[in-house]
């Protein structure tokens, strides 16, 4: 008999979409290097099933001939082959301040494969605020940065912007505002968010999938993210992932020798909390529908936000193609959709009319701690309202609440002179954890 204990394990397809060996032209784990996830244990399943063809044949009774599987053949046999979906919930712990970006983290790994994502060229460094939109660095950042987040503590509370310029008169700008203007350092934050302009549809790289238990593997190949949803667990900011695999394949012959379920690799950061931060707006709409001829520095409207959930979906196009068991060249990203929903335990008459008025605004969702290594933040650069939000939330019994439903619109609010849209740069949503 065997227990059900297993470990989900992430390698990234370094050799391309769905690591095919060269000589069989099959997947391969060969030359992966695998990162167990601290992940919740139920998602972990066998997942996938057969493609088939149903044969109905002509014929002389009543009886049924077998399916015919999509697949390809192998020393003469047909090669066992299942496609579906991987899900994977864990809480976004950060790094710590014992690494330096999350190119070879689990959670680094979990968001390339529907992000792309900018390292910043400064982790940390020593400013002076010249407003609550501006910062005169010690050390300039460079215009790759435009788009990513920084952050800070003011009055004992983790706060977040993103840079909209980087060389205002040899200041930074950036937006929304922060509360005050007694800020003296700004950290960095590794950034991802969704490629805009010719680079649409991009990510940083497909990824493949184990799963290990006693006497059991099952491997997934060619995997992109299709959803992510964030939603709090007492406060604790948890984030449930689901990939479509192209190639799903068992080897449970091989597990005993390896031994089981693999001990998952933490991380020495700490957990988001929806805690010891702010939900902010901006006070005015940023530049959407018409490029920014100068860096938005819009200011800030804190909201009283009891509750957040994200849902962000990629709709995944397979690329045909022949030549292999995978059907497919890639999965090509063709659109996005993110709803940001916030409930609010107090009401908030400044955005009364955002929804009959077609008003966007930038949303920042901030989580706590905040330090070296730590915190997340995320951002709708440019939001709209999916929902009147004069329609109160009158079910229960105590107080008044106010729903508010964002989706991404089209942001135009960064400035450089270069192609900073190679980068975060005027992307239309961003999340960020501390490095």
């Amino acid at each position: 008999m065997a227990v059900t204990h297993r470990s989900l394990s992430i390698a990234v397809e370094s050799g391309g979409f769905g690591s095919l060996d060269v000589s069989t032209g099959l997947p391969s784990s060969s030359g992966l290097t695998y990162i167990s996830i601290p992940c919740e244990r139920d998602p972990i399943v066998i997942a996938g099933e057969p493609i088939v063809s149903e044969r109905n044949d002509a014929r002389d009774g009543s009886y049924f001939v077998p399916s015919e599987p999509d697949t390809v053949y192998s020393g003469g046999n047909r090669v066992r082959r299942r496609t579906g979906s991987i899900v994977c919930r864990v809480d976004l712990t950060t790094i710590g301040s014992s690494a330096s970006n999350y190119t070879s983290n689990y959670l680094g790994l979990l968001l390339g494969a529907g992000f792309k994502t900018k390292i910043p060229s400064i982790a940390t460094d020593s400013v002076t605020a010249v407003d609550v939109n501006t910062y005169t660095p010690s050390s300039a950042p460079g215009v790759a940065d435009i788009g990513t987040f920084v952050s800070t503590t003011l009055n004992g509370r983790a706060e977040y912007s993103a840079i909209t310029d980087n060389d205002s008169s040899s200041n930074v700008k950036m937006s929304p505002a922060l509360s005050a203007t007694g800020f003296t350092d700004i950290r960095g934050m590794q950034t991802w968010y969704t490629p805009s302009r010719t680079s649409t549809g991009t990510f940083e790289s497909s990824v493949a999938f184990r799963i290990d238990g006693a006497n059991f593997r099952t491997e997934a190949f060619g995997c992109v993210l299709e959803s992510m949803n964030i939603t709090l667990d007492n406060g604790r900011l948890m984030a449930e992932f689901t990939f479509q695999a192209a190639y799903i394949t068992d080897d449970h012959s091989a597990q005993p020798a390896a031994g089981g379920p693999v001990e998952p690799v933490y991380n020495s950061g700490a957990a988001p909390l929806f805690r010891g931060a702010y939900v902010v707006v901006s006070d005015a709409a940023p530049s959407s529908l018409t490029n920014a001829t100068s860096a938005d520095a819009l200011g800030r409207i804190a909201l009283d936000a009891e509750d957040f959930s994200l849902t962000y979906t990629n709709t995944l196009t397979p690329l045909g193609h022949s030549n292999s068991i995978l059907a497919m060249s890639s999965m090509e990203i063709s659109d996005v959709s993110v709803e940001l929903s916030l409930t609010l335990s107090t009401v908030n008459t400044t955005i009364k009319d955002d929804f009959f008025n077609r008003l966007v605004r930038q949303v920042v969702v901030g989580t706590g701690p905040q330090g070296d290594g730590q915190g997340c933040a995320i951002m709708l650069p440019a939001a709209m309202l999916t929902v009147d939000p004069n329609v109160y939330d009158v079910s229960g019994n105590d107080i008044v609440r106010q729903q508010l439903t964002y989706q991404q619109s089209r942001y135009a609010g960064d400035f450089s002179t270069t192609a900073y849209e190679d980068n975060a740069g005027n992307s239309p949503f961003r999340i960020g954890l501390g490095i």
